[in-house]
């Protein structure tokens, strides 16, 4: 699979991440695109055990076609497949890094 990095998601982990020195969290980025890049397309990454290891997840309702992981206990990775939603997972091979979010944990 594909990985591509939006303006706003390259922003955020400069800020958040590289500026506050998270050595941690920055090891679990590189393994979720480790696993993204290691699947073939994005129905094997829903069924992987990865899935539950670093809980990606779908959203509800108004983002119902956004993915998210955990990336620690105060912020969320946001993803998207590349496509027209409803998706053919078979058929998505690339994946968009939207942002990373605290907004629902704030800083602790």
């Amino acid at each position: 699979m594909v990985i591509e990095e939006s303006s706003n998601y390259k922003k955020d982990y400069r800020k958040i991440i590289i500026n506050k020195h998270m050595i941690r969290e920055q090891e679990r980025i590189n393994n979720i695109k480790n696993i993204i890049l290691n699947s073939k397309n994005f129905q094997e990454l829903l069924c992987s055990p990865y899935k539950d290891i670093y809980r990606i997840e779908k959203k509800k309702g108004n983002l119902k076609e956004y993915y998210t992981t955990h990336v620690n206990s105060k912020f969320r990775l946001f993803m998207k497949p590349l496509g027209k939603y409803p998706y053919n997972s078979l058929e998505i091979t690339s994946i968009e890094f939207i942002k990373i979010d605290d907004r629902h944990y704030g800083e602790g």
